[in-house]
């Protein structure tokens, strides 16, 4: 554009310089007027050319968007333990009086002393063992024996052999019962069709002494001779304050197993029945004293 005002302007300036030649010569007569041939119009300078676009530089490259950290590996959940499995329900135990012996809680006081009294009653001696009692007989005394219970009961005492220990024997059965303790030992019997089985045993020997268990374990019964083979179990009553609750008037039964547990103890009702109305000494039946007795 620059160009083409500079030509225009030296066009002007030659046109300029053809007029001045048409001046008037003063003076004298009229001069010839000069007809003066006008020079040529000066050439239009051409176009100048127009420069190029400029290059518009390139964007600039746009930087990578940063690298965002990858996220944290979350720690996997912790196992949840397997749900334990559930025990089976346990069997209803079968109805029994209001003090049977129940499982897997605290002892009560009536079976506390039930344990004790299974720990110690062996010491007291049989009730009927001479060789303890009356060692000085004018005849040879008899060891305790095995005795055939009267009961048909097979859930307590029937159909068992048995021999009694009494804690206090100069009171036993009559009384007084105060602290009275009697424990019923009992066995499953098997028959032994070639045992002696002499009642009262004439032949029973023993050197352990008097302190000692002196025990014959022969009794007759229906089909013959029976051993005291396989222990059955205790059964055990004791006397204490006539006003203790859960007494009968006093007087305390306990059953413990032959394994050694406490199975009822208290006011047991399968005991209650025959010793309240059939016992012919406060709550007690009595053994004789003496194997030779009737």
């Amino acid at each position: 554009m620059c160009r083409l005002c500079f030509a225009f302007l030296i066009g002007l300036l030659a046109a300029g310089a053809c007029s001045g030649k048409n001046a008037t010569v003063p003076g004298g007569g009229a001069g010839t007027s000069g007809g003066g041939t006008g020079g040529a119009a000066g050439t239009t300078g051409a176009a100048g050319m127009t420069g190029a676009a400029a290059t518009t530089g390139a964007a600039g490259a746009t930087g990578a968007a940063a690298t965002t950290g990858l996220g944290g590996t979350t720690g996997a959940a912790g196992t949840i333990g397997a749900a334990g499995t559930r025990g089976s329900a346990g069997a209803t135990g079968a109805a029994g009086g209001t003090a049977d012996a129940a499982v897997d809680r605290a002892p009560t006081v009536f079976e506390e002393q039930a344990l004790e009294i299974a720990a110690e009653y062996i010491a007291w001696g049989r009730v009927d063992d001479e060789l303890r009692w009356a060692p000085f007989l004018c005849r040879i005394p008899y060891p305790g024996i095995a005795r055939a219970s009267q009961s048909n009961d097979e859930a307590t005492h029937g159909h068992k052999l048995y021999s009694v220990f009494a804690k206090n024997h100069a009171a036993y059965p009559n009384g007084p019962q105060d602290g009275q303790v009697v424990v019923k030992q009992s066995w499953i019997p098997e028959l032994v069709p070639d045992a002696d089985g002499g009642i009262p045993p004439t032949h029973f020997s023993s050197d352990s002494g008097i302190d000692a268990d002196h025990f014959y374990p022969y009794a007759k019964g229906d089909g013959g001779t029976y051993r005291a083979a396989t222990p059955a179990g205790l059964f055990i009553m004791f006397r204490v304050d006539r006003e203790t609750p859960d007494t009968d008037e006093g007087w305390v039964y306990a059953t413990v197993s032959a394994a050694g547990q406490v199975t009822a103890a208290g006011r047991v009702a399968s005991c209650m029945g025959c010793h309240e109305t059939s016992a012919t000494h406060e709550r007690l039946f009595g053994v004789p004293l003496s194997p030779s007795a009737p």
